[in-house]
């Protein structure tokens, strides 16, 4: 059998089989793209932080927000596991901003948020003597379907943001008071286990879970200063936390019930925080000395959610107790005495 290829076959089949061997090669491509895509190393919840903006601060894209951006989302503020920082900038899209917080919150993205305690002028009402009252948007968002994100941040309570954190190091000091009672051997079987578990790519050989163990010790140890820091910042009044109750009733059943939200207030005093401004702040009216309507902007009463969401691994949620701690030992001027 003459099998020769010859320029007039090779001709006559490409005038017949080109669609073939065009689909066959785009079948191909295909096949590798999903291979690739099914095969490849994803972000975990808890290896990205993400900043929310919410729609009653100034907008992220008007302020001087990314030329200081690396230094509230430096590399060396979270630990080893945090390898992408972003924002949302809600106020940038007001109009979508429920429904672009939702939608992220819902795949496990967001970490932190700031939201300013001023009137919501959408939630008009009028009180038992008729006048015209407002709601806060501390108090709407703790309203509306949100809250069940919010970290409970009741220092007292044995369930809080705190006593987790607290409870947490407790597994690797003997007195997570004391820095110097670090059991490094306990940070090591919780590191090789949770690794072996999640199967981690990045620690395959001995030398590299040696250097991931050492990483794991720095991170618990920040951690656990940054607990104390802000410990610390509560008790001098740096910064405090407001607590919000929101009463609402039942669709169904119209028995009533409340909801209850927690915030981290980071300038209850100018004086000792008024330098956040800078980074965030919203807008006031006041009336000027000629009796003329002027916009001002303040970061007073600017407050930091914090959220707490399934996805995250346990332990990794206490990377949003390192970006606060950062912020006010940036922005408190007690500190910089």
């Amino acid at each position: 059998m003459d099998a020769k290829i010859t320029k007039k076959r090779f001709n006559h089949m490409l005038s017949y089989d080109w669609l073939k061997i065009i689909g066959a090669a785009a079948a191909g491509i295909l096949v590798w793209a999903l291979i690739f895509t099914m095969t490849a190393t994803r972000i975990r919840p808890s290896q990205k932080f993400t900043i929310f903006n919410h729609n009653s601060n100034v907008s992220f894209q008007t302020t001087d927000y990314y030329s200081i951006r690396k230094q509230i989302l430096g590399t060396d503020i979270f630990s080893y596991e945090v390898i992408e920082t972003g924002e949302c900038d809600l106020a940038a899209t007001p109009d979508y901003a429920s429904t672009l917080l939702e939608t992220r919150l819902a795949t496990d993205e967001g970490s932190v948020m700031f939201i300013a305690n001023t009137e919501d002028k959408s939630t008009e009402y009028k009180d038992e003597n008729g006048e015209t009252k407002y709601k806060t948007y501390l108090e709407s968002f703790t309203g509306g379907s949100f809250s069940s994100y919010l970290a409970n941040l009741d220092v007292n309570n044995e369930k809080s943001f705190f006593k987790t954190m607290e409870s947490y190091l407790s597994k690797f000091y003997t007195d997570w008071t004391d820095e110097n009672t670090l059991n490094e051997d306990s940070v090591e079987t919780e590191f090789r286990a949770r690794a072996k578990k999640n199967k981690d790519k990045r620690y395959k050989t001995e030398a590299q879970k040696q250097a991931g163990i050492k990483n794991d010790i720095v991170r618990i140890q920040k951690y656990r200063d940054a607990l104390e820091n802000v410990y610390e910042y509560l008790e001098k009044g740096y910064i405090s936390i407001t607590m919000v109750e929101v009463e609402r009733e039942d669709y169904y059943t119209h028995e009533k019930y409340v909801l209850k939200g927690h915030f981290f207030n980071l300038c209850p005093n100018e004086e000792t925080m008024g330098g956040l401004k800078s980074l965030i702040h919203y807008p006031v009216e006041y009336t000027d000395e000629n009796g003329k309507t002027q916009t001002k902007f303040i970061a007073k009463d600017m407050h930091l959610a914090f959220f707490n969401l399934k996805g995250v691994e346990s332990g990794f949620e206490f990377e949003n107790m390192l970006f606060l701690d950062n912020l006010v030992q940036k922005y408190c001027t007690e500190l910089k005495k």
